[in-house]
């Protein structure tokens, strides 16, 4: 679980860094270089691993594909705090992760990882959030937002992705 756990530390700053600056007004800008960090690290990861997949084993292109979903997520985040885009394509991008975080918290939890599997279904609500707002135009609920961020951040990706890391999980 070393690439993944480092995946997910990465994960888990950006998002802790993007909640925080959400809510004491940063300028965008300034969490720009850990997401773009963090999409490359998960990319160019996966991207690897692809390379490198075992053609009978399902499980690994499983794998790379939830690497790039997240990967890509990050480089838009990146590429959107830098030149101002147009969220509502990635709003329903994100609504495609959505759906792949809840198969694959369905596919965890019937397999037995269980503990995983509430870590697809946690990023599963952070997408869907994201996709109310950004690609529908639903109003946001005050600051759940960035709340929620911060707190996957903390429980979802930083905190697993440092026990991965260090052999406790």
């Amino acid at each position: 679980m070393g690439f993944l756990g480092l995946c997910l530390l990465f994960v888990g700053i950006a998002l802790i860094m993007n909640g925080v600056a959400c809510l004491s007004n940063w300028d965008a800008k300034t969490t720009a270089f850990i997401n773009l960090v963090t999409g490359t690290i998960l990319v160019v990861g996966n991207f690897i691993g692809l390379i490198r997949a075992d053609a009978g084993v399902l499980a690994e292109y499983n794998n790379a594909a939830g690497g790039f979903l997240f990967g890509v997520t990050y480089l838009f985040i990146a590429a959107n705090y830098l030149l101002k885009l147009d969220l509502r394509a990635f709003g329903w991008y994100i609504f495609c992760v959505t759906v792949f975080a809840v198969s694959g918290a369905v596919v965890c939890a019937r397999g037995g990882a269980v503990p995983l599997g509430l870590l697809w279904a946690a990023w599963a609500l952070l997408w869907f959030e994201g996709f109310l707002q950004l690609g529908l135009g639903v109003k946001p609920l005050g600051k759940v937002f960035p709340y929620l961020s911060i707190l996957e951040g903390i429980f979802a990706t930083g905190g697993p992705g440092v026990l991965m890391l260090f052999g406790w999980w």
